[in-house]
């Protein structure tokens, strides 16, 4: 088993390592209005000690607030396991669903832009990363390694840390702390090394906020009568995201990783009917959500198309959480898109189409976040799968203020054998997000619009009986562009 292990997560190194990343920061964007920031600070140096010190401090002080102040068993290393870190082997944990799929990811975002602050190129700034990760799961846990974190905190330290490095720039040049807020290890490699990060700014090409108002209902069924749907409902819940779209999506081409990207991100709180049987009291009044969708182009070609269209095709990383009431996903998935804007005399339509491979996802196991016997024991509330994601988005925008929009998010995986928690069975399990929206701006800055959104997911297992699920969610919403 643990070979099958190795193996798998050997296949999962050995595709990022052949992504064709530039050293050389080289892009042949055709639309670029970039500002050069921190050309004169910058004697263009790698600076390795910075890069390697920058990775450790994040470590080192992780571990004393879980040792000192949450007082965590696990972070208590003893010297027999710390002299001997190689006697230990990798498998799935089962840990919070927050830890795993989105501390992970910015603790492996700290690591890398430290590198990235310090000169190095992506590969480097990768190896960092690694080095990082296997630091932090054989010497600063007594748990047994872990395959999810090792994945998550690298590749998505890798999605993180690209966002998060370029968009402190964009912030520092509108307000200088927030890009030191942004980007927390810039404050030691830039004391260490004297040199700024270089890079660009005025990149934004798109930045949103929206408030939501709204309702949701649920409902759950699985195949036996013997056990009953199960249905909740949530009278009305607040919703704030923002949006923001770095660089032109549409007739982009370059060979330059994360030089355009899209990021989503947003909260809800709400209150709930008081029916449902969910993982902890309080889960029976308050209505919670938290999700994150992003993509950004690994690189892109821009075919000529025609005069009114522009086009981008090329490899995509997708990377997607949501943390719900009623809802566990995660997703770090790569693949091909294509993405086009079609322009009529007073109208225009954009749309993309992702179609991806998730390597190490998760989804909500039925007897975990539904469970019929409250006395089941588990590890966790979701299961890890691997299979294909697709995404698909379609915007109509009239010149009159008129604004149609749909996206749709679909994942098809197989639960991972080995990440198979006690009580599971493995299966096939299909479930998609899709959002209908109709807006009607008010003016450049302020639009008021009506949300839908829907939640579907079938899941076929081996050994337990297939479930069904839905949720349905209502909103009014307004939304302010600042870009």
């Amino acid at each position: 088993m643990h070979h099958l292990k190795h193996s798998f997560f050997s296949i999962i190194l050995s595709i990022f390592v052949l992504i064709p990343i530039s050293a050389e920061e080289s892009s042949q964007e055709k639309k670029a209005q970039s500002i050069p920031v921190h050309e004169d600070e910058n004697d263009g140096k790698k600076h390795y000690v910075s890069a390697l010190t920058g990775m450790l401090l994040p470590e080192i002080a992780i571990s004393l607030w879980c040792v000192n102040v949450v007082d965590a068993d696990w972070a208590k290393v003893p010297m027999k396991t710390f002299l001997h870190p190689l006697d230990r082997h990798p498998e799935f944990d089962t840990d919070w669903v927050w830890t795993n799929f989105v501390l992970h990811p910015f603790q492996g975002s700290l690591y890398y832009m430290a590198a990235r602050n310090s000169n190095l190129n992506r590969i480097e700034s990768l190896g960092v990363t690694a080095m990082g990760d296997f630091i932090w799961e054989w010497f600063f846990e007594t748990t047994e390694p872990s395959i999810n974190d090792l994945f998550y905190s690298f590749i998505g330290g890798f999605a993180v840390g690209e966002m998060v490095s370029r968009l402190s720039l964009e912030a520092e040049y509108k307000a200088s702390p927030l890009g030191y807020i942004l980007n927390p290890p810039r404050a030691w490699t830039q004391l260490i090394s004297g040199s700024k990060p270089k890079g660009t700014v005025g990149n934004i090409h798109d930045f949103t906020v929206k408030f939501h108002v709204g309702t949701m209902h649920s409902y759950t069924k699985s195949a036996s009568s013997s056990v009953l749907p199960a249905s909740e409902t949530f009278p009305v819940y607040f919703s704030p995201d923002i949006t923001v779209v770095y660089k032109d999506p549409y007739g982009h081409d370059s060979n330059d990783p994360y030089s355009q990207f899209e990021f989503r991100f947003g909260g809800g709180i709400g209150k709930s009917a008081g029916r449902w049987r969910g993982m902890s009291s309080i889960e029976k009044y308050i209505m919670y959500d938290v999700f994150i969708y992003s993509n950004g182009m690994i690189f892109s070609r821009a075919p000529d198309f025609g005069e009114n269209k522009d086009t981008s095709i090329g490899m995509v990383l997708d990377y997607d959480f949501k943390w719900q009431s009623l809802i566990d996903m995660a997703a770090i998935a790569p693949g091909f898109a294509i993405k086009q804007r079609i322009n009529y005399e007073h109208s225009k339509i954009e749309w993309q189409h992702h179609l991806c491979w998730n390597i190490i996802g998760i989804t909500d196991y039925y007897y975990f976040h539904r469970p019929v016997n409250l006395n089941i024991s588990f590890g966790n509330d979701y299961s890890y799968l691997t299979g294909l994601k697709a995404a698909f988005f379609w915007k109509w925008i009239s010149d009159r203020g008129l604004m149609v929009e749909y996206n749709l998010h679909a994942y098809a995986g197989y639960d991972i054998p080995f990440a198979k928690q006690d009580n599971q069975s493995l299966g096939w399990e299909f479930f998609s997000f899709s959002e209908l929206n109709i807006e009607k701006s008010l003016n450049e800055t302020v639009s008021l619009g009506l949300g839908n959104q829907l939640y579907l997911k079938q899941a076929i297992f081996e050994e337990a009986e297939n479930v069904f699920q839905i949720a349905h969610s209502g909103s009014l919403y307004a939304k302010l562009r600042i870009k």
